[in-house]
């Protein structure tokens, strides 16, 4: 933890919409499942007024179908801010009977019920246009429900960030140490540049790298070259010989009317243009793509939010060598769920009223399964090194398996009891490929602290 003190370099750290409070806090990087603030930014002036917020956190839910499943998960949420900092300290643990129908984000193993995530998060902010962070938390870069920069899907993990905002750019560095299966010592920095042009787009560019502390083959230990924050990435990576992952993106978002936005991000993993050009489906030729529209509006006291957006990936994006080098963090991915060799269209549409809520979201698209011999390029946890052959890779290659997931929920706030929703939901989830086809109905009721992301869509 002092390597994160001593550097403080990092980012990612957003201001999100905390539904029922009444305060919204500057450094605040968790989403709520609406996901629809159009720019996740961290204000610009320091608050002025002294903040403080206890309460109680749970996340209780139950499967009504047989066989009987459950979780009960409870914490605590403790919020400080003045001026010049900010302090968040969260705790939930608890039980999951069933972890594939339920949320498994902590940092218990996938055979393992038991669940407990901490969530703590340090900010000073001397001035407007600098702001440091320190804590174990999840991060986010973008503006869909999905991120092929950087996701909060997976679990959360420790970082350090620093962010400069001048005029309409804000530059973002974060450092990260990941977990993995390996054992062996994993880190990611990241650098995310925003950049405003008039009131109607915004342009962003995104690099990564994951590193080892050290090497086995070629006896390289950690190197320090990548924690300097205006450092370019991907020549750094040339300068020094290394063969880490790194990633580049750019994304961009059109604020096509009052309440509507069109947004995209394209990240690119490796890449040969003789290749590309040829048209010969090189396998290194590895990227993903993001496209979404989202809109939200009031009519007749009802608030509505609906959103469009499809992802893919090709096949060995975001993989490597192995576990120790993929970009992945536990047992989990840290952009698209699906991992790669896949296509999806997710579709979403809230509305609400009141203390009333009603949701519905719909997810389809197909992915390439891999064999239990060879590696087609949808588990990016596995070496790109087991692929079947280099060239006349295609999108869906393997087994390839359609998906479509249906989400209702209805859900009730209870704002003078601790902010606290109680809530009926119903998953449909159908899977089916050349040779089999499975359907499953999960209904749940529930109560829950709704300040939080959904991961389980």
């Amino acid at each position: 933890m002092m390597l994160f003190v001593g550097i403080a370099f990092g980012a990612a750290s957003f201001a999100q919409s905390l539904g029922f409070l009444q305060q919204d806090s500057p450094y605040d990087s968790l989403r709520k499942s609406d996901r629809f603030p159009v720019l996740p930014t961290i204000s610009m002036e320091p608050s002025k007024v002294p903040f403080e917020r206890f309460m109680p956190w749970m996340d209780v839910a139950l499967k009504t179908s047989i066989p009987l499943e459950g979780k009960v998960q409870s914490g605590f949420l403790l919020d400080y801010e003045n001026p010049h900092l900010f302090l968040r300290l969260g705790f939930l643990a608890g039980y999951n009977s069933n972890l594939t129908s339920l949320n498994n984000n902590g940092l218990s193993e996938k055979e393992q019920p038991r669940q407990w995530t901490p969530n703590i998060r340090f900010g000073v902010k001397p001035t407007k246009y600098f702001n440091a962070q320190i804590g174990f938390d999840r991060n986010f870069y973008g503006e869909g429900a999905r991120s092929l920069f950087l996701s909060d899907f997976g679990k959360p993990y420790p970082f350090a960030s620093t962010r400069f905002n001048v005029g309409p750019i804000n530059y973002q560095a974060m450092l990260a140490y990941l977990f993995n299966n390996s054992g062996q010592q994993k880190f990611h920095m990241s650098h995310f540049i925003h950049a405003s042009i008039g009131k109607r787009i915004d342009l962003q560019l995104f690099e990564a790298v994951v590193f080892n502390s050290g090497d086995t083959i070629s006896h390289r230990s950690f190197d320090p070259s990548y924690l300097n924050p205006f450092v370019v990435i991907r020549p750094q990576e040339y300068a020094i010989g290394s063969g880490d992952n790194v990633l580049l993106g750019i994304g961009a978002s059109f604020k096509l009317s009052k309440r509507g936005k069109l947004y995209g991000q394209f990240v690119l993993d490796d890449f040969l243009l003789d290749a590309f050009l040829s048209k010969s489906k090189y396998w290194g030729n590895k990227f993903a793509g993001q496209l979404g529209w989202k809109h939200q509006f009031s009519k007749n006291q009802i608030k509505y939010l609906t959103r469009i957006e499809a992802n893919t990936a090709r096949p060995y994006t975001f993989s490597h060598l192995g576990d120790a080098l993929s970009y992945t963090h536990g047992s989990q991915v840290l952009a698209h769920p699906l991992g790669a060799n896949f296509w999806e269209v997710f579709a979403q549409c809230k509305m609400t009223k009141n203390s009333w809520s009603v949701l519905a979201e719909v997810s389809f698209g197909e992915q390439g399964v891999d064999s239990s011999a060879v590696n087609f390029g949808g588990n990016i946890y596995l070496p790109y090194t087991n692929r079947p052959y280099d060239y006349g890779i295609s999108l869906l290659q393997g087994k390839s398996t359609f998906f479509h997931k249906t989400r209702i929920n209805i859900s009730y706030g209870l704002k003078k009891f601790f902010l606290k929703e109680v809530f009926c939901e119903v998953v449909i989830q159908h899977f089916k490929s050349f040779s089999a086809s499975n359907t499953t109905v999960i209904p749940f009721v529930g109560i829950r602290t709704p300040i939080f992301s959904d991961y389980r869509f």
